[in-house]
């Protein structure tokens, strides 16, 4: 009787329990790039018959929520630059980490998961470009942005005495490449220059490169191309703190903070350092420069309807620059600003918009002071800007329409005891531009019919801008200046561009083809126009430069192929051929051991150049070999003072179980500028040309939930010791050791 009673019991039991719904099993982990080992954010976590999933956070994790785990056998995870990987369950429960193989040819945007905005590129018309990831730069100890770009073949940099450091691509000049920050534009109203020592690359998600004057939504007088510095939206630590120390007794320490709570995300870092350079000549002398640096950002994701990619993010950094060169009593204190704001969604009535604002300012004082002269000039700059975008799709054209406002003011002192200068041009003035832009970019794609072209691409952009310039208080140096010093100018002008493109695509091949035309008009800068040799002769016609135009035609190609067989997995190559003709090209004039610099015109100039790259990958992207080749044809050195004429790079990136390996040669033409003499004469000055060896060497260990990082450079192994360029401090012998922790 009591045994009949058990086991009816037990089968009561067995059968309530056949009844309950399943247990949920959590499951965690974290995906890594199989040869560096480093997190991947935006990986689609699935299960193949669907309904439960996910993305990866910053740090790569994820966690899975799976109601019956006996009837989901596996995993898949997917990302568009990484081969998609299944894994069982029973896997990943006994590790949660799941390293995914990097692939040569991404995949289609339709297996895209991340909500990461259109890059610079696709929103303007086809362009050579390059982009470098902070995945790529965050383990090679790079002192800045100017050092990090000047890997690319098509780009040259230049390290002044107070430690600047400004770029120029395709053989063109400082002023004729456009820097901006998530599209906002930082460069200065006053030079049309912006300094990349500014910016800290712990900040940056990824550096975009185009490359050429077909632009038109980021502005006119991008003559040479457009860097657009996108800044990080998740961090994958909460605290980061790094030291790095090197040659030249410099030391660079800084601290970075990242919360989410929610929807906000918020940030801070802070960076302080400097060094102290001997003089060859004058030993006992020093070149000293220090900065800190300040800068922050909040972003919102803002509620709204499922898959909403609503955002309001703010974005600043302050940054202040002190120099001091004993050997020729000059001196520098700069501090620099900037604030922008983008909102990204819907508006009533006006449906989805890009709404940004910024704000730069620019402090500078330079004193100059020796036995024969002594300057004091001081600079004080603000500027404002809007941009509002709009796009749709009217009968499957593409269409982007774009206002934009920026409003500076500039006030200049420039008091200075030189008999070498004439007495004469401005002393003082305060000078004021309203600029307004009106950009519209279409876009007409379609299908060609072909097993292998199978689309093609045809792009328009115009652009209106109107510009009003006035000069008020205007004091000169002397009485022997001329009175034809303006006041108030307004500037117009109209640019059309265009572009047809072809892609070819198979398997495990891809093939872009484009080519493109334009025209660009820019006006000289607040700087330019206030320093025109007519302000310092009364014989010179007029003290106002006249707008300087530009015409250019490219081609270019890019092919990508896969390899799924044996050691080598793909190559890539691209190449372009452009040609730039400059009308009334502004020229910079220097005089050696006087302070100034003037501007006037040259009639005609020319720029044409071939560019191009090859990349060979191993074993799964482990092994890397790259090549880049730049030969610029320029027809007038003193339009385009010591810029080289051809550049040649080879490197050799390896990363394996999350050690980095980059080596780095570059060879780089002479440079050749004209310089004019007290006498009002001209020399010519030439650099030689140059080769550099670098070396990087990175890992990092996890230590729980805490990550250890240390990297070591060692740069232009090959320097001639000979080579006295104490103010071109890239081309000296230099090493530098960062070790850093984050949790």
């Amino acid at each position: 009787m009591i045994a009949g009673r058990t086991i009816a019991v037990l089968c009561a039991g067995l059968l309530a329990a056949s009844s309950l719904p399943a247990q949920t099993v959590i499951v965690r982990g974290t995906v890594r790039d199989a040869n560096t080992h480093r997190a991947i954010p935006d990986v689609s976590v699935s299960i193949p018959s669907g309904g439960v999933g996910g993305t990866t956070d910053a740090g790569g994790g994820f966690v899975l929520r799976i109601p019956d785990a006996d009837a989901v056998p596996a995993v898949v995870f997917r990302h568009v630059s990484y081969d998609s990987t299944v894994i069982t369950i029973a896997a990943l429960r006994a590790d949660g980490a799941v390293f995914l193989r990097p692939r040569i040819i991404p995949l289609t945007g339709a297996e895209i998961t991340g909500t990461r905005r259109d890059g610079a590129a696709g929103r303007e018309l086809p362009v050579m470009t390059a982009t470098l990831e902070a995945r790529d730069f965050d383990l090679r100890g790079y002192t800045n942005a100017g050092d990090l770009l000047r890997g690319d073949h098509s780009v040259q940099v230049d390290e002044e005495f107070t430690g600047r450091t400004l770029v120029s691509l395709r053989g063109g000049n400082a002023d004729e490449v456009i820097v901006l920050s998530d599209g906002l534009r930082l460069n200065s109203g006053y030079t049309n220059e912006f300094d990349l020592a500014l910016i800290e690359l712990a900040d940056v998600e990824r550096i975009e490169i185009l490359k050429g004057s077909n632009t038109s939504l980021y502005g006119s007088d991008a003559f040479s191309g457009v860097i657009n510095i996108v800044p990080k939206q998740d961090r994958d630590y909460t605290l980061r703190l790094h030291q790095q120390i090197g040659s030249y007794d410099s030391g660079i320490w800084g601290v970075q903070f990242f919360r989410r709570v929610g929807r906000i995300a918020g940030s801070y870092s802070l960076r302080s350092g400097g060094m102290a350079r001997a003089f060859a000549d004058a030993p006992a002398a020093l070149l000293t420069n220090s900065r800190i640096h300040h800068s922050g950002s909040v972003a919102w994701r803002m509620p709204g309807v499922p898959d909403s990619s609503r955002s309001l993010a703010l974005t600043w950094r302050v940054a202040d620059l002190a120099y001091v060169n004993e050997r020729d009593n000059e001196q520098m204190d700069e501090g620099n600003s900037f604030a922008g704001l983008r909102y990204d969604g819907a508006v009533p009535l006006l449906g989805d918009l890009v709404l940004a604002a910024g704000y730069n300012g620019l402090r500078q004082s330079l004193a100059f002071h020796s036995a024969a002269a002594a300057v004091d000039r001081g600079i004080d700059e603000n500027a404002v800007q809007t941009r509002i975008e709009k796009r749709f799709s009217p009968a499957g054209i593409d269409v982007l329409l774009s206002y934009q406002f920026a409003h500076a003011s500039l006030d200049v002192d420039d008091h200075r005891n030189d008999p070498r200068v004439a007495s004469a041009g401005v002393e003082a003035t305060a000078l004021e531009r309203m600029q307004h832009g009106f950009v519209a970019v279409t876009k007409i794609t379609g299908e060609t019919g072909s097993t292998f072209f199978r689309g093609f691409d045809f792009d328009v952009s115009l652009r209106q801008d109107v510009l009003h310039d006035t000069q008020d208080d205007v004091t000169l140096h002397g009485t022997t200046a001329t009175t034809d010093v303006f006041r108030e100018r307004d500037w117009s002008h109209t640019l059309f561009k265009f572009a047809v493109s072809l892609q070819g695509v198979q398997d495990d091949f891809l093939l872009d083809v484009f080519l493109g035309y334009g025209n660009n008009v820019r006006v000289p800068t607040l700087f330019q126009q206030v320093q025109s040799p007519a302000l310092f002769d009364s014989t010179r016609a007029a003290a106002t430069l006249a707008p300087e135009t530009n015409r250019s035609v490219e081609i270019g190609v890019a092919l990508t192929r896969t390899i799924d067989a044996g050691a080598v997995s793909g190559w890539d190559l691209t190449a372009g051929l452009f040609q730039n003709s400059y009308e009334n090209k502004f020229r910079a004039i220097t005089t050696p051991g006087i302070p100034l610099t003037l501007y006037d015109h040259v009639d005609d100039a020319r720029i044409s150049g071939l560019e191009g790259t090859a990349g060979l990958f191993f074993w799964g992207s482990k092994v890397r070999v790259e090549f880049g080749i730049s030969r610029y044809f320029i027809s007038d050195r003193a339009a385009f003072p010591f810029r080289a004429e051809h550049k040649r790079t080879l490197g050799l990136r390896v990363h394996h179980a999350g050690w980095s390996v980059h080596l780095f040669h570059c060879t780089e033409g002479e440079q050749i500028g004209l310089l004019r003499r007290t006498d009002g004469g001209v020399a010519e000055v030439v650099l030689p040309a140059s080769r550099t060896l670098d070396l990087h060497a990175g890992t990092f260990l996890n230590i729980g939930q805490l990550r250890l990082f240390l990297n070591i450079s060692l740069r232009n192994i090959l320097g001639d010791d000979d080579l006295v360029l104490s103010g071109l401090a890239l081309r000296d012998r230099r090493y530098h050791l960062t070790m850093g922790i984050q949790y």
